[in-house]
């Protein structure tokens, strides 16, 4: 477990939840305009702060259990949701570079 104490645990959920939303905005608008390897890379911190905010959710389960507050509840929430975050990073990302290799083909 890296996080000791539920207050740790909840504020890293929500941090890094944050963190992977700004990062998969910042791949998606990277991706419209054809900037694939900015793209990608803003994909690949995304999913590292998503899999940061999986951890504290898991480590505040751990702690909280079924017990969460309301405020616990939401940062739980934003680190699932983070997972869908970065998800959509990638898919914009990869979209990218799929279109610029249909380009290329004619």
């Amino acid at each position: 477990m890296v996080y000791e104490t539920r207050k740790a645990a909840a504020a890293a959920c929500i941090y890094e939840a944050n963190a992977a939303k700004h990062y998969s905005k910042v791949a998606i608008e990277y991706a419209q305009r054809g900037e694939c390897r900015k793209a990608w890379d803003m994909a690949d911190t995304a999913r590292t702060a998503a899999r940061c905010a999986l951890q504290a959710h898991e480590d505040l389960w751990t702690l909280a259990g079924e017990t969460l507050t309301d405020e616990e509840f939401d940062a739980f929430e934003k680190a699932e949701i983070a997972q869908a975050d970065a998800t959509k990073a990638e898919r914009a990302a990869a979209a990218a570079v799929d279109q610029i290799m249909r380009e290329a083909r004619n």
